[in-house]
């Protein structure tokens, strides 16, 4: 199966562990696909946090949706008006 991320990653000369660790996808604010979550801390119309590897990540929004969950993607569709990484 073709992974859009693999295929990135593999054109690059020198991978470190942290570019390994999630990638995101933010689709014009309204959908927000993540590989590489290490768990959901926080759930609700206007904010969903997780954690990956090296990070937390908060989104902020309206209307917000975990449309799809598995054991490392997960799905958010709404009005994403902010992602952030505290490292």
């Amino acid at each position: 199966m073709f992974n859009f991320f693999d295929e990135i990653k593999s054109g690059l000369r020198k991978v470190d562990d942290k570019l390994n660790s999630h990638c995101m996808i933010n689709l014009s604010g309204k959908l927000l696909y993540v590989e590489g979550h290490k768990g959901i801390l926080a759930l609700s119309k206007e904010l969903v946090v997780f954690k990956t590897k090296f990070t937390k990540v908060s989104v902020t929004g309206e209307g917000m949706l975990l449309e799809e969950l598995s054991e490392n993607t997960l799905k958010i569709s709404g009005k994403i008006q902010k992602v952030e990484e505290e490292r």
